[in-house]
């Protein structure tokens, strides 16, 4: 290997955990502060590099939200396959996933959830941005249909969108009123009926 090609190795080693660490930050600030309210000089500031640094690596804000909701999809995706395993049954799956809720409820009371917070806030007036943010529900709609199918159900596709908007509703009622009893109230309703499905 030549001087020069153990350089450029050197190079892509350090630009690699600096691209990790300003698409992890900008995921924390998009979901605490909003997408439309954090600029480049927050992600920059918050890392404490130079906003040159950060165009070095994003060459705009939307390339930015787009590698944040390629890590949020491949977290889901983990997470759902890690489920898959855990829960063989279709009735564990949709509890399992109403206990969503609960995972980071201080979070969730506090903001709101993830991905319904960003896709309001795109859908707003950003359409063409919230394409790909919406993605990320997608993979759980698609999810939730099957575990729906897995226990018999035909109105699968409704059902799985009535799970998801209950769970949304839950999580945007809870931020609203800062109420994390009504989180837990609201997750215990929507198991309770789920097993009467």
């Amino acid at each position: 290997m030549s001087r020069q090609d153990s350089g450029v190795a050197v190079m892509a080693e350090q630009k690699q955990p600096n691209r990790e660490r300003i698409v992890a930050t900008a995921n924390r600030l998009f979901y605490t502060k909003g997408y439309n309210q954090t600029s480049f000089a927050h992600v920059a500031d918050e890392l404490g590099l130079s906003k040159g640094n950060l165009h070095y690596h994003f060459r705009s804000k939307n390339e930015l939200l787009d590698a944040v909701i390629d890590l949020r999809m491949e977290s889901i995706k983990q997470m759902l396959a890690r489920w898959e395993k855990q829960y063989p049954d279709g009735k564990a799956r949709l509890k399992r996933y109403a206990r969503i809720l609960l995972n980071e409820e201080a979070d969730v009371v506090r903001y709101g959830c993830p991905m319904g917070s960003l896709n309001m806030e795109l859908a707003k007036d950003q359409r063409d941005l919230q394409q790909h943010s919406r993605d990320m529900l997608e993979l759980f709609r698609r999810w939730l249909e099957k575990a729906c199918k897995q226990i018999g159900r035909r109105d699968y596709r409704a059902l799985s969108l009535h799970i998801m908007a209950r769970s949304q509703g839950a999580a945007m009622m809870a931020a609203l009123y800062a109420d994390v009893g009504l989180l837990k109230a609201e997750y215990k309703r929507l198991v309770d009926w789920i097993e009467m499905l």
